[in-house]
């Protein structure tokens, strides 16, 4: 797999890169509305700051190595 993504003719037409901004479009999506139902009084800065903590990549590297996703 790891060959199939990473030859020359997949670089012209696939963009990991482009995947990568998606999905981190989508992680901050569904944090973010996590956080606006399981907190339906705290203010739009506290929201962001809690989003932020949450998709930072220490966060996230520490849930995956508990996970034991790495």
């Amino acid at each position: 797999i790891l060959e199939a993504l990473t030859t020359r003719r997949c670089a012209e037409d696939f963009s990991l890169e482009r995947l990568e901004l998606l999905g981190d479009s989508v992680l901050k999506y569904v944090v973010s509305c996590n956080l606006f139902l399981k907190y339906p009084r705290k203010h739009e800065g506290h929201l962001s700051s809690l989003r932020s903590s949450a998709v930072c990549n220490a966060t996230l590297h520490r849930l995956a190595t508990t996970r034991k996703l790495q």
